[in-house]
């Protein structure tokens, strides 16, 4: 019975994945540059405030009062998407999804990084499907656009009801979106793909494969002994359905930018195949990226940085 409800929730959530992601990939354009909004300061602690500093830190716009002609304007003249506009009367919800992605999503990386590849417009929008009409089906949290921007959906009413798990999807769709700006315009080293073997899902069991040096739990363990460092986890079932792709490039990314010193050594003097994912990441970062790991993790991480040269070979 347990094997069969497992099942049924791996169908699931895998369905659930092909209809937010299938349009999920952002190709930026260099000429874009800034669009020529002129966005007001506001007064203090004002929705036009909390946005005019979005721009001011990250050079990105967020809209949510905006002309549907210039929305469609932005996605190459043509009408891909149904989309709702964000309901009159409802800036509180707009100013809590702001305050979200500032202080939760955005934060939870160095601000470097963030600036550099934040899509350029987040539309923000009362509902959104992935596709040119109405569908309940084919309503998404997030959508990426074709020319560098990012759909944030269900900014209204909806939001008084929404649980922890709601605001991780939100959380994970807009991070999906910033991974996958690098993901699918930089070449990533295929090595780095070819050292793991992606099921499509890992059983763990808290005794049959506990740590033998009692230093990770049974989860951890089983992740970085598979070269991973994150995933979609299940501890109450006992599985994880490893992260892929540009997910996956993304959680070592993210591994690297805010990991301490103090807990990389200790992950890399047992799990070699997670040190060598994470020097090919490393090296990517500075030669394709043009970024610095150790730079970024010192300003995430500045009570327990890495020295220069961390990433070198040995």
């Amino acid at each position: 019975m347990m094997k069969k409800m497992i099942y049924f929730m791996l169908v699931l959530f895998m369905t659930g994945i092909t209809s937010c992601t299938s349009e999920d990939s952002i190709k930026p354009i260099p000429e874009l540059g800034n669009p020529p909004f002129e966005l007001p300061r506001g007064e203090a602690g004002s929705v036009e405030e909390q946005i005019y500093s979005v721009y001011e830190k990250y050079g990105s716009f967020v809209l949510y009062d905006f002309d549907q002609k210039e929305f469609y304007t932005t996605w190459n003249g043509r009408v891909v998407y149904w989309y709702a506009p964000v309901k009159k009367g409802n800036e509180a919800y707009v100013s809590q999804m702001v305050t979200f992605m500032v202080e939760d999503v955005f934060a939870s990386y160095p601000e470097a990084f963030i600036s550099k590849f934040l899509p350029k417009k987040i539309y923000l929008v009362d509902s959104i499907c992935n596709t040119s009409s109405y569908n309940k089906s084919n309503l998404v949290n997030t959508l990426a656009t074709d020319n560098h921007g990012l759909v944030v959906s269900y900014v209204g009413s909806k939001m008084d009801s929404y649980r922890d798990s709601d605001w991780d999807a939100m959380r994970s769709g807009i991070v999906t979106s910033i991974m996958g700006n690098i993901y699918n315009t930089m070449d990533v080293p295929g090595e780095f793909f070819d050292l793991v073997e992606y099921l499509f899902i890992y059983m763990y069991d808290e005794e049959e494969d506990a740590d033998p040096e009692g230093e990770f739990d049974a989860y951890h363990y089983v992740l970085y002994t598979n070269g991973y460092v994150n995933s979609n986890a299940f501890p109450d079932y006992g599985y994880f359905m490893p992260h892929r792709n540009g997910d996956d490039l993304g959680d070592y990314l993210s591994f690297l930018m805010s990991t301490p010193k103090t807990e990389m050594d200790r992950i890399f003097a047992r799990f070699d195949i997670v040190k060598k994912r994470s020097f090919l990441i490393a090296r990517f970062m500075v030669e394709e990226m043009e970024m610095d790991p150790i730079a970024l993790q010192n300003s995430f991480c500045p009570n327990d940085p890495l020295p220069v040269g961390y990433f070198d070979e040995q």
